[in-house]
Parts: C-alpha cells; structure tokens; sequence
C-alpha cells in the first residue's frame, strides 16, 4: 500500500553508526553487507552516515527501509516514488523500482521467497560511497549460486555457498573443502573479517568498514 509523501518529516533521534562490511567475491566484485533489520539510505556527506550511502543528489536521510515478519516496509523522509507512485510508506515487494527524489533509482529484489534477506541494486547510473553496485540486507542467510535462485549470481557455481549468522558473527556453508590461511576444514567454516576463505571455485573475503 502507497500513501502520499507530501508531509514528510525527518526523524528526531540520530541512531549511532552501527558496524558496515564489505563482502568481496572473487571474479564477481563486492557487496555492501548490511546485517541490522532497519537501514536507511541517504546521502554520504551526511552524519553519521546512512547504512548504504549514495552519491547521488538525494537528502541526507532519505528514506529507510525496516524488516519484520510482514517482509519489507519502506518509509520515505523525503520526495520518494515507487514504481512511479509517490510514496511515504509502503510495503515493497519483489522487483519494486524506488526512485529517490527525481533520478537516484533503487531496485529492490528478493529472489528466493523463503528468505527475508533482499539485495538493492543502484540501476540508475549513480554510486555507493564505496566500490559496489548492490547492498545485501541479510536476516539469517545469503544464498551464492551459479544460476538465477539466489542472492549474489556467481558464474559457474555448481554447489550454492550459504552465509549465515552464527552468533555474534558469520560463518559459510559449503559441500565441499574451505580453506582459511592454510587451514583446511570441510562444510563449514567462519568468515571473519579480513580472512579469505578459498573454496574450489571461489574466494570470498569479508572486510569491516566505518
């Protein structure tokens, strides 16, 4: 459901930055990982700085996206449509194409329905602050395939990669062999930050920002 952004007021608290990481994958490039069920969006001149930052002209705190039980509620700070329909709160699904302000355009995407985690895709010409294309919102898992059926398309793939919360931190999924600094384990395996897991048709590497 869309309702109008007409009367659209900035948020009064300034929540503290929390944690960002880059996610590389060898041969495919990088992913913004956002782990926190709200994430806002905004421009990255501001402070503190919003969870996927853009260089684009659009408002310090533009929008912010929350993710619950229901799936994915957008609400709009700032002049935001979606799939040309202004918006101030909606609840997004699949393939929504968000437009912040009158260019800065957003592709929303959540290719396996049994999963709340999403991805976001600048596909307007626009930038991250950082050298990726896409943020990854992550609940529980991501899903690396070789086809169409998950979250992150890694050419010739032929067994899916599961990143997944393990505690407090990240771990990988994998019928096959992981190897970590010479370590080699099978299955399963942590991913730390700035440790390279080689598995034996990719890399992956997991990098704290901020």
């Amino acid at each position: 459901m869309l309702t109008s952004a007409n009367s659209m007021t900035m948020p009064s608290h300034k929540p503290a930055n929390p944690p960002r990481h880059l996610l590389w994958i060898d041969g495919v490039g990088g992913f913004l990982l956002c782990l926190t069920p709200r994430v806002t969006i905004g421009h990255a001149s501001a402070r503190p700085t919003p969870d996927v930052p853009l260089l684009a002209d659009v408002s310090r705190l533009h929008v912010a996206l929350q993710r619950d039980a229901e799936g994915y509620a957008l609400e709009a700070f700032r002049p935001t449509s979606i799939n040309g329909r202004e918006a101030e709160r909606a609840s997004l699904r699949s393939g929504d194409r968000i437009t912040l302000g009158t260019s800065c355009q957003l592709l929303f995407v959540q290719p396996l329905p049994l999963s709340a985690s999403a991805r976001l895709d600048v596909v307007s010409g626009h930038h991250l602050a950082y050298p990726v294309t896409s943020a990854l919102l992550m609940a529980d898992t991501l899903v690396l395939s070789g086809g169409t059926r998950g979250h992150v398309n890694v050419p010739g793939l032929c067994q899916p990669i599961i990143v997944y919360r393990q505690h407090e931190a990240l771990a990988l999924r994998y019928d096959g062999a992981i190897e970590i600094e010479g370590k080699r384990l099978h299955g399963r395996a942590p991913l730390d930050t700035g440790r390279t897991a080689e598995l034996a048709e990719v890399s992956l590497t997991l990098e704290k920002i901020g």
